[in-house]
């Protein structure tokens, strides 16, 4: 597992390797002076569109920016890659409401962020104000039973087996409704970026 204090020390590692202060982290990330702080003395286990908008501006992949996998500047085209991820694989950052386990880290280059997530909180608000990251997602109950909470309609009550895809941009919360803590696999996807030339295209990640 990979612990508060150890991402920290990668964060602050990676950031002053850049020679980036927290304010200019700040202003590429868009995360708080305040917030990347906590996390780097690891106070703060960051949650999945922070870890998102501190790797997008450290211009790294999630696998990366954790230390799972290896910083190539040399940046190669996915090509008939494959990884299997077994049960216990993957790297777990535990928060408030979620329990992530993101799989396939170590996979380079990657358009999807592939996550086995146990659901924490048991009501909205206990979960605290909604959520929100570029790209989509996609949600599938694995056991248990959900509640989805947008910013733009009304809740929706998801059982296993039973799926949701949403706008990541959208303010958005899962949260567990049964007797037990839901498990869920989430694959999220990062927003369509305008490259140099003017063309749009997937950053990887």
């Amino acid at each position: 597992m990979t612990t508060a204090h150890a991402l920290g020390a990668r964060l602050r590692h990676l950031r002053k390797s850049r020679k980036l202060t927290l304010s200019a982290l700040a202003s590429l990330s868009g995360v708080a002076v305040s917030t990347i702080s906590k996390i780097e003395n690891g106070a703060l286990s960051p949650t999945l569109d922070k870890v998102l908008r501190l790797a997008d501006g450290l211009d790294l992949s999630i696998g990366q920016l954790i230390g799972e996998e290896q910083i190539d500047d040399h940046k190669s085209q996915p090509n008939s890659r494959l990884l299997s991820a077994r049960a216990d694989d993957g790297i777990v950052i535990d928060t408030q409401n979620y329990e992530y386990r993101y799989l396939c880290a170590e996979l380079t280059n990657k358009r999807m962020v592939p996550i086995h997530a146990r659901i924490k909180a048991s009501g909205l608000q206990e979960f605290g104000p909604l959520e929100r990251h570029g790209g989509e997602e996609f949600l599938i109950v694995l056991d248990g039973e959900i509640e989805v909470h947008t910013e733009f309609y009304a809740p929706i009550r998801l059982s296993r087996g039973e799926s949701i895809y949403l706008d990541s941009t959208m303010g958005h919360a899962y949260v567990s409704v049964g007797d037990q803590e839901a498990e869920v696999c989430c694959i999220c996807t990062e927003p369509l970026r305008v490259t140099v030339d003017g063309q749009r295209d997937h950053d990887s990640i």
